[in-house]
């Protein structure tokens, strides 16, 4: 079952939780669990793994620490 399957049968079970005749107590607990098992999934599936993410940030991070050149040198550089 995939993840976002998994997230749906759990939405579906607290929309039928309520009509299903268990004790006040038991029935906050499988809302409790439920919910948390809810955002646990959804985290999960939001993250994105990547092999080669610390070469992507410290690229990026250089592309970052250049000077991106002015347009104003350009201007100047034509002019001459």
């Amino acid at each position: 079952m995939s993840k976002h399957a998994a997230i749906i049968f759990l939405a579906i079970f607290m929309a039928v939780l309520p009509f299903l005749g268990f004790p006040g107590w038991f029935r906050t607990a499988l809302f409790v669990v439920s919910g948390l098992s809810i955002a646990t999934l959804a985290y999960f599936s939001s993250v994105i793994y990547c092999s080669n993410c610390k070469k992507l940030i410290d690229d990026a991070g250089r592309a970052l620490d250049e000077k991106p050149p002015s347009l104003f040198s350009r201007e100047i550089k034509s002019m001459e």
